[in-house]
Order: structure tokens, then C-alpha cells, then sequence
């Protein structure tokens, strides 16, 4: 099956691309044209010619090897591009992923090389969950740890959710636990604040609740007409139709060309797309 141009693409929210699959994509946008497998027993194909493609929505939790790609200053030359860059700092859930300072350090070079306008920064998701010997934790306080070294990068733009408890979540060798509102209300306070002080807008993704508990956070639109109309290169942008994921998300149209097939290695172990 293939679509009807143009399009942005979001690579990936289904697995991380930039990490992982980052040759696949490059010898895909080379030979412009990729083919991608959306789970049911569908595939699609589409075209990855600069004249196809609106610009690119790209999703990591480390970009380091896709900067350090040879081919990515040449994507830069023919496509728009915006990253969304996961910062946590949690080893707990987090098992596969690269040292904080080594994140944060090609946070620094990303917004170098794109301009901090096109990056924002997830701290994503806020978990509270029981850890041997210690009762019951969250990975929250590290956002004050980071956001300094963001802020530095210069970055505008900071994304958060609270964890979304999957089924498939309670097969994990983690107890996870909610947030009740007052906690949500609490948390995010705080996060807000500190944003403001570090001059950035603060998004909430998924999370409608939180809108209503704490005036000031925005609607996140991870995928948004806004931005991408303003981070525009090439002239090419229209106006967009929102088109949500899922509950609570503010996405606009795009057509994502990862795969639940591609197994991320990160292991996350909060991730719905997690196979462990």
C-alpha cells in the first residue's frame, strides 16, 4: 500500500530508530523509499525522496550515533528535521541506556549542529514504582539534576508524562505504581516552576488530568503544526489535521515508519513496546 504525498514522517515512536536501525533508515532514505511493517499484518511503503517528504519527526533516548552518521549532515541539506530527545536519568528502568553525561553531551552537539529551536527534551515518563529495600520511589527528582544542562543547550521546549500502566506491564519484574491527583498536582507544581524559571514551556503528553490540575502546563502536540510551520527551510509546510494516537494526544497527521518488529535494545522496562 502506498500514500499519497507529502507527508512528514515520525521515526519512530514505535521503536528508536536513531539508535538502533539507524543504518536501515539511511540506506532507506538513500535509495528513497522505505518499507515498514505497522503491526496486523501491514505493511507500507513510501517514497523517501526529498520532493515526497514534508520533513522528519525523529524520537531517541541518544542521537549519538545518528549525528555521528555520515549521511546526516546531507539529510539536513535536503529535509527538515525536529528531534525529540528522552532524557531520564533512572538505571532502575532504564537498563541499556548510555551514561547521563554522555546523553547529555550529545544534547549539547544535537542543538549545535540543528539549533535548539528543532530539539525538545522528554522527561518521559514520571514512574513510581517499589524497589527492594527501599520502599516506594520515583524517578521525578532527577528532572532538577537535568533541566540545568538543558537549559544550557539551549532547549525552549520540555515534554512530560505521568507512566500509562499497560497490562502487558504487570509481567515486568517491576511493581509500578499510580500517581493519585494530589501527587500529579504536587509533581507538577513543581515542574512548572522550574521551567518557567529556566524560561521554557512546559508540555504534558497524554495526560488530561494534569491541564486541569495545574494551569499553565500545555497541551502537548509532540507532532505539531506550530513548530513545523516555524522550523520550515524549505517552504513547504501546509496546515495540518490533528490526528491523536491515542487518549489525551495532541499528534498531528504524520506516518510513522518504525516497527514493532524492530526490537529495541534499550529495554525500558516502563516501555509498552517492550517484548520482556
Amino acid at each position: 500500500m502506498s500514500f499519497h504525498q507529502p507527508y512528514y514522517i515520525s521515526c519512530s515512536r514505535r521503536t528508536d530508530v536513531p539508535r538502533f536501525f539507524l543504518n536501515e533508515f539511511f540506506d532507506a532514505w538513500q535509495k528513497g523509499e522505505i518499507t515498514y511493517h505497522a503491526g496486523y499484518g501491514r505493511s507500507y511503503t513510501l517514497s523517501l525522496k526529498p520532493a515526497d517528504v514534508l520533513g522528519y519527526i525523529f524520537w531517541s533516548k541518544d542521537f549519538a550515533a545518528f549525528i555521528n552518521h555520515a549521511l546526516f549532515d546531507e539529510l539536513l541539506k535536503k529535509n527538515n528535521a525536529i528531534f525529540h530527545y528522552t532524557i531520564n536519568d533512572c538505571p532502575d528502568l532504564e537498563p541499556n541506556v548510555a551514561p547521563l553525561n554522555k546523553r547529555l553531551e550529545t544534547l549539547t552537539r544535537l542543538c549545535a549542529l540543528v539549533g535548539p529551536e528543532r530539539v525538545m527534551w522528554r522527561f518521559d515518563p514520571i514512574c513510581k514504582y517499589k524497589k527492594k529495600d527501599c520502599g516506594i520511589v520515583t524517578n521525578f527528582s532527577s528532572f532538577f539534576d537535568i533541566l540545568p544542562y538543558v537549559e544550557k543547550a539551549g532547549v525552549k521546549c520540555c515534554y512530560f508524562s505521568f507512566m500509562s500502566h499497560y497490562s502487558k506491564l504487570k509481567k515486568r519484574d517491576v511493581l509500578f505504581d499510580n500517581f493519585d491527583e494530589q501527587e500529579r498536582t504536587v509533581l507538577g507544581k513543581e515542574l512548572l516552576d522550574a521551567t518557567s524559571k529556566a524560561g521554557m514551556k512546559l508540555y504534558n503528553c497524554c495526560n488530561p488530568e494534569v491541564l486541569r490540575l495545574v494551569p499553565g502546563i500545555l497541551q502537548a502536540h509532540c507532532i505539531d503544526n506550530e513548530l513545523l510551520r516555524e522550523t520550515d527551510r524549505f517552504g513547504v509546510h501546509p496546515r495540518l489535521s490533528l490526528k491523536p494516537t491515542r487518549e489525551g494526544c495532541g499528534c498531528f497527521e504524520s506516518r510513522d515508519v518504525g516497527s514493532y518488529l524492530q526490537k529495541c535494545l534499550h529495554r525500558c522496562r516502563y516501555c509498552y513496546a517492550n517484548p520482556g
